[in-house]
Formats: C-alpha cells, structure tokens, sequence
C-alpha cells in the first residue's frame, strides 16, 4: 500500500508567502530567520546592561592620560602628537631626526640578519653532519691517512671534527637501495644493547630539535628581511629617491640631478 501512496502524485510543498498588503515589508520571516534575529538581540541586550552597570560603577576619580591626548573624529579615534609621544618635544619631530632613527633602525635590522644567517648556517652544519656523519664542507686543512685500515677508518682533516665510523655505519643502518628500508630499521633495532638504542634515540632527538630550530632560524630571516626593505623603502622615500603612489593610484618616480 505504502508503494501505491507514493506513486500518486502530489502537489508540491510550497512555503506560505508575504501577503500582498505586506509586501513593502520583504519577505515573509520564518522561524530559522526569527531565532537568528532574537539571538542577536538578546546578544546586544546583555552588552548594553554590562556597559550600563559598568558606567553606574565607575570611579569618578579615575583618570588616565588618554582622556586627555586622544580624540574622535568622525568616530575614529585620533592621538594627540605632542610631549606623550616624542619625548617631550613639542609636536612632531623633524625630519631629519626621523631621519637618523631609521638609518639606526636599517643598521640594527641588518646586524640582527647577519647574525640570523650565521646561526642559520651553523645548524645547517650541525644538521647535516648528525644526519649522515659527513661535515657540510671541507676542511681547509690537510687530510691525514693512516698506513693501516684501523687508521684508515678514524682518519680525519687537521684541525677538523673527528667522526667515528661506527656512528656513519649507525646512520646509515636499514637504507637499501630495494626499498626494503623499514625491515632492515627493525632488524637492526634488535641487534642493538641499550646503551646503543638509548643513544640513538637521544641522537634522533637532537636531529629533530636541529630541525625546528632551524625552521624558527628561517622565519626569523624572513621577517627580518621584510623589516629592513620596509625601513629602506622608508629612508629612500624620505630622502626622495624612490617613487610610489598617488590618491589616484597613479605610480610616480622621483628623479633628482646629481650633484
């Protein structure tokens, strides 16, 4: 029976619309759209009492600065250019003192990137001799050889890091070139006392904190590098060698004579 009900057509369900009369009023409001709007106004409701009994609360005493230095405009708030804000000179400061400051900001900005780089590099060192036991470069130093294979095996540069074999050999474990790398992981894990499991898991998360400090290094970089070009743009635009942009969007180029 449920089968022959379905199969008789029905007429289509069609939602109650706004009368005529009430038509300048939009569409007709559901009860989706009635929630909404009564959440909002119960939300408003609550932020207007808190506010309310906050001013009735109040100190009449209380006073901070920024009553008096800051103003609205328009309803956007506006800051005072005065003894608050350059160190007790009166207005804004000249031009060539701004001038100073950010030359001292590009210098400071570009020994903070120097000295981000040389870290940079010396954890990249560092990361890739723990990974494969082999220094980043070469030594500048002469390599010596031993006349055995004993020696041969221990032989390092002058003046260099020494590397041990058997931590290349441990590095190195379980990577074939079949592709059969995690059963060879595990049984070497199992030829392994202890101490040598102890110690590989401590190098393994030395290489793992190399690597997010690394990370860190190269985001710093990158900001650092934005700071120094927005400072530099600033200077070259102060100094007028640099172009920009209009209220109309039009690109300019500053050119000045040599002198």
């Amino acid at each position: 029976m449920s089968s022959l009900r379905n199969a008789v057509q029905r007429r289509n369900h069609r939602e109650r619309a706004q009368p005529t009369e009430r038509a300048k009023w939009g569409l007709l409001e559901k009860r989706k759209d009635y929630k909404l709007r009564a959440a909002d106004h119960k939300t408003k409701t609550k932020k207007i009492k808190a506010l309310q009994s906050k001013a009735a609360e109040r100190n009449e005493d209380e006073f901070y600065f920024s009553m008096v230095n800051n103003a609205s405009k328009g309803g956007i708030r506006i800051s005072k250019r005065g003894e608050a804000n350059n160190g007790g000179a009166v207005g804004a400061m000249d031009v060539d003192v701004v001038r100073l400051m950010k030359t001292q900001d590009a210098g400071y900005l570009r020994t903070q990137l120097q000295r981000t780089r040389n870290q940079k590099k010396r954890v990249q060192e560092e990361l890739v001799l723990a990974e494969t036991g082999v220094a980043a470069q070469p030594s500048n130093g002469r390599i010596v050889f031993g006349d055995d294979e004993d020696e041969n095996a221990t032989a390092r540069p002058v003046g260099g890091q020494q590397v041990d074999a058997d931590d290349i050999d441990m590095d190195l474990d379980g990577f074939d070139s079949d592709g059969e790398e995690d059963d060879a992981v595990s049984e070497a894990e199992e030829k392994l006392t202890p101490e040598e499991k102890r110690l590989r898991r401590r190098k393994r998360h030395a290489i793992e904190v190399n690597r997010k400090r690394l990370e860190a290094l190269e985001e710093q970089e990158e900001k650092l590098s934005a700071a120094l070009d927005g400072v530099e743009q600033q200077r070259a635009k102060m100094n007028g060698t640099a172009g920009g942009v209009n209220k109309s969007g039009t690109k300019f180029k500053v050119r000045q004579r040599k002198r």
